[in-house]
């Protein structure tokens, strides 16, 4: 088993020596004071207190201050872990460590606590989803501000695996599972080694007991051997060093017992294959000795090649830095000698926190380059927990959006845009938790639904048993809904609520076109089908919404009974009135209108109704201006008296032909900002855009958009009214 130093020291009445526990460590004169103070607090909070891994609080506390000390941390940090299991076991709160201890401290022990969520990753299976994985990723970057905060978690973890020997199988075994797929690989990646190989061997040591006990048992066996190997090793290092003139620090190292078991399954090899079980650590002042004490080793015992890493010409891309060769003795025994300068171990051994040396009074913080720097080595090790290449890029894509990212009741993290209320986040969970969402608490307190989220926060959504959003969260002068899909999804309810009104106006709207009509025995069935709607009711509803008009259900149904409206009677009249106006006329000739045997006709479309091809068309004969051709439910031509009705001449659209003709189109909208949606909607089209204003219609919090496009159809028409529906800011769309 791992073996772990405690420097506790205890008084006659059994309490812990404060002044003894000081003395142990090499603290700053300036900072004693403030330490002794965070001391008094932990005990006086924590002593009688204990975890749920059987140490009182306070003791935990000097363990994790005590790894953080041997990091180099600053005071703040070590403070922050002392008090840390006080404000997370007892009534200690984070607005008292403010008070007393100050805010740097409280903001560090508050920043611990949120990375709380990491413990419901593990179970389950959870860890190796994609999904919690991202979660992983958006609480890391809510971290990114301070990355002490992750050191003194990762302290946190190491003092709970040295403590729970005395719990349950099953709580020890998830444990340490969660040890070995979260925390150690996040100290691997932040190059804090000696916690990453103290959390591997104990996770290991509760994971896998047989082979644990098994190499730890082969270690043991040849315990007197290697000391006495390494002992020879070092003095024959020492003495060919300086005959060269480099002074060196020579010393074994032991390899840890984890770390043999991978490489065990990496080589497919038992302990005997294993080079670096003995290994030899040789410290120097520059890079240059580095390689000057490489040639020495390679003169003294023979090399193996395969085993040879320059990990100094080539860092990690963790940053690590040494040169690793394996040599065999003159028995044919191997072993393994690392070479690095002392800088070069500094951060091997204490990896970033050599970055967060602080001198009392000049409190350091890492740069934005540093930041980055931490951000991308937190990705590489997410690389490495779902092996998945694609996954960094898309991360580092995204990492740095105006996001706000909020826990559910379960742990699990969602991430939404700056700004986003509660409704959207109810919304963002499931569409019904939306439609029937009531109210909302954050932190276990009530808020209005226009609530601006904020990072951290937890979010509970309090439902009713029935759907039934509010027009109310429409409105975006309400702020109740920021994010535009779930804007889509109330208009969606609405819409479909509404379907049944819009089947009865569409049957409405249809029935009376079709009472103008002389129609055989009509079969709307074929008529869905062609128009590729699922049913009549989905087409009824299309024309009540808008989206269909009558005229193109008028326009299939003569084609399938292929009806001729024009009568020959009517050609007469047509020709008797219209060849001869009394005025040569202005206008261009119109070849996209047809006229039974009659070619080669002034006409021209009317201002007042402007139809398109498709629509149903009727041609009135003006006096001097040739044929006006107008919709047949044109107001104008409703207002012709009887004696004029002779001058109405069916006339039909001419398909082949073809040109563009101005429509008005009134779209009401939440936002203004909707006309550049339009633009790239006709744009894509090709639709040229005549004219556009926009009026604001103040009482309903609400924009009328007026355009005149030009298309060349009907159905061009009904194309883009559907796409201008669809937008999600988008109340209405009609055609005038």
């Amino acid at each position: 088993m791992v073996q772990v130093r405690r420097v506790l020291t205890f008084k006659p009445d059994h309490t812990i020596d404060i002044a003894s526990w000081i003395q142990n460590f090499s603290l700053s004169e300036d900072s004693i004071p403030f330490i002794r103070q965070v001391l008094q607090l932990a005990e006086l909070t924590g002593s009688d207190q204990f975890t749920p891994y059987g140490i009182t609080c306070f003791e935990q506390g000097l363990e994790i201050a005590e790894i953080l000390i041997n990091l180099n941390f600053d005071t703040e940090t070590i403070a922050a872990g002392l008090i840390y299991s006080a404000v997370t076991y007892t009534d200690l709160t984070i607005d008292d460590v403010k008070i007393q201890l100050g805010s740097p401290v409280a903001n560090l022990v508050q920043g611990v606590q949120q990375m709380d969520v990491i413990s419901n990753l593990g179970s389950e299976q959870r860890l190796h989803n994609r999904q919690q994985i991202d979660n992983i990723r958006k609480m890391l970057l809510a971290m990114i501000t301070d990355v002490r905060v992750v050191v003194i978690k990762l302290a946190e973890r190491l003092s709970i695996m040295r403590a729970i020997r005395n719990m349950d199988d099953y709580t020890r075994y998830q444990i340490a599972q969660e040890t070995m797929e979260i925390f150690a690989p996040l100290a691997n990646r932040l190059g804090l080694y000696e916690i990453k190989w103290e959390l591997e061997d104990l996770a290991f040591y509760y994971l896998d007991p047989d082979n644990y006990h098994a190499i730890a048992k082969y270690l043991a066996e040849r315990r007197i051997d290697r000391e006495n190997r390494v002992k020879d090793i070092v003095n024959t290092l020492k003495t060919a060093l300086l005959n060269v003139h480099i002074e060196a620090t020579i010393y074994g190292r032991p390899k840890h017992i984890y770390s043999i078991m991978k490489k065990m399954l990496r080589k497919n090899v038992d302990c005997s294959k294993i080079y670096d079980v003995l290994a030899v650590r040789i410290l120097v002042d520059t890079v240059e000795a580095c390689y000057a004490a490489l040639s020495i080793v390679h003169q003294l015992w023979q090399s193996i090649p395969e085993e040879f890493d320059d990990y100094v010409a080539t860092p990690k891309p963790n940053g690590y830095r040494s040169i690793h060769t394996a040599v065999v003795d003159q028995q044919g025994r191997p072993f393994e000698v690392q070479i690095r300068t002392y800088k070069m171990h500094e951060e091997a051994e204490q990896g970033i926190a050599a970055h967060w040396i602080y001198k009392e009074g000049k409190r350091q913080t890492l740069a934005y380059e540093q930041k980055i720097a931490w951000l991308r080595q937190l990705l590489d090790w997410q690389k490495q927990l779902v092996h998945d290449t694609e996954l960094p890029k898309a991360l580092e894509k995204s990492i740095f959006e105006d996001r706000v990212y909020v826990f559910t009741p379960k742990g699990d993290i969602i991430d939404l845009p700056s700004g986003a209320t509660p409704l959207d986040f109810a919304y963002h969970v499931h569409t019904e938790v939306g439609h029937r969402c009531r109210g909302a608490k954050i932190n276990g307190k009530m808020v209005p639904l226009t609530y601006s989220l904020k990072t951290s926060d937890r979010v509970d959504i309090l439902t009713g048993k029935e759907s039934h959003p509010s027009r109310d969260w429409l409105s975006p002068d309400r702020g109740y809904l920021k994010t535009p899909v779930a804007r889509a999804k109330v208009l969606q309810w609405f819409k479909k609520e509404d379907e049944s009104l819009y089947i009865a106006q569409g049957k409405a709207l249809l029935d009376q076109e079709l009472t103008h009509s002389s129609f055989r025995q009509i079969d709307l069935n074929q008529i869905v089908k062609k128009l590729n709607y699922p049913h009549v009711d989905k087409m009824l509803a299309a024309i009540g919404v808008g989206s269909l008009r009558t005229s193109r259900v008028i326009q299939e149904i003569n084609k399938i009974q292929g009806i001729d409206l024009v009568t020959a009677q009517e050609k007469e009249v047509f020709v008797s009135e219209a060849i001869k106006p009394k005025a040569s006329p202005k206008k261009l000739k119109l070849d996209q209108v047809e006229i039974l045997g009659v070619d080669h006709l002034l006409s021209h479309v009317a201002k007042c109704c402007k139809p398109v091809p498709g629509d149903p068309i009727v041609g009135y004969i003006t006096r001097g201006q040739g044929l006006s051709i107008h919709h047949k439910n044109c107001p104008n031509i409703g207002f012709i008296r009887d004696f004029q009705k002779n001058r109405l001449i069916p006339v039909n659209w001419n398909i082949v032909a073809a040109h563009n003709y101005p429509v008005d189109l009134e779209i009401i909208t939440f936002q203004k900002a909707v006309i550049n949606q339009l633009l790239a909607i006709f744009t894509g089209e090709k639709i040229n855009i005549v004219r556009l204003e926009t009026l604001a219609l103040k009482k309903a919090a609400q924009f009328k958009i007026l355009l005149t496009i030009e298309i060349d159809s009907i159905q061009t028409l009904d194309k883009m009214i559907i796409r201008i529906h669809q937008l999600p800011q988008v109340i209405e769309v009609r055609r005038v």
